[in-house]
């Protein structure tokens, strides 16, 4: 930071040290299950007692990438975020920040828009197959039945379908139970955020 006159506020290096913590642990010990929803919050409980019986997030084909993601709502705020992995579940992008929506389901179709940016700014376009998991079965069907879509959020679809244009081939699909904790827990700090955090390698 110093060599490249970078400056990050305090809560913007609170929040790389604990992603990057988090995403240390989940590939390090398989037998350390952490509740992520706690672990924004207090990092030193959030450990599970015994290990949980989830389903748990799937791998994708063969030389498919999953972008998992998800949006989140309160009553005074939006957040969306999204996790890419390989097929040996290695994280290769992520985000998290705020989100311009007026419900649940909308702030995931924004975290799908972000996800296709985060593809675009990789410059994955057309060079790898892609699936984009989503948790929310209304949204998800939207994805799928273009005449169930909202009118008034037509505008947003075009912006989607541009995207997807650029990008290539992009499946969809509807995460299992439990198989979305981390984009869950990207969307849920995003909404205290103040701008959008990106990072791939």
């Amino acid at each position: 930071m110093v060599f490249e006159r970078k400056v990050l506020s305090m809560d913007t290096l609170k929040f790389h040290s604990k992603m990057r913590a988090l995403l240390w642990v989940r590939v390090a010990f398989d037998e350390c299950m952490v509740q992520e929803r706690l672990w924004w919050l207090s990092p030193s409980k959030c450990r599970f007692d015994s290990k949980p019986v989830t389903l748990g997030w799937c791998y994708p084909p063969h030389g498919w990438l999953k972008f998992n993601i998800s949006g989140m709502a309160t009553e005074e705020a939006m957040g969306c975020g999204g996790v890419l992995r390989d097929e040996e579940r290695n994280v290769r992008a992520l985000f998290s920040g705020p989100c311009d929506a007026i419900d649940a389901d909308l702030a995931k179709l924004g975290a799908i828009i972000t996800a296709l940016d985060v593809i675009i700014e990789i410059g994955y376009m057309g060079t790898g197959l892609i699936i984009v998991e989503i948790g929310s079965l209304v949204a998800y069907n939207w994805l799928l039945n273009k005449d169930r879509r909202p009118w008034l959020q037509q505008t947003t679809f075009a912006d989607m379908e541009r995207r997807l244009a650029c990008v290539g081939e992009v499946a969809f699909s509807k995460a299992k139970q439990h198989g979305n904790e981390i984009a869950e827990t990207l969307a849920s700090a995003g909404i205290s955020r103040r701008v959008m955090f990106k990072a791939w390698w």
